[in-house]
């Protein structure tokens, strides 16, 4: 598996995804965002995770 650069820290207007298929990561302001090379929905990795 490709080893993707880390595009962080993001702008503060920015949050971290991450592609759970291949890892790919970028920042976006959008609050979804879909990997261009797997179709798949990122995860957002700027927000804590539920307890």
């Amino acid at each position: 598996m490709p080893t993707w650069s880390d595009p962080a820290p993001c702008d503060d207007d920015e949050q971290l995804f991450e592609c759970p298929d291949c890892g790919k990561r970028l920042c976006s302001d959008r609050s979804t965002v879909s990997c261009d090379r797997c179709e798949t929905e990122m995860q957002n990795l700027s927000v804590p995770r539920p307890e």
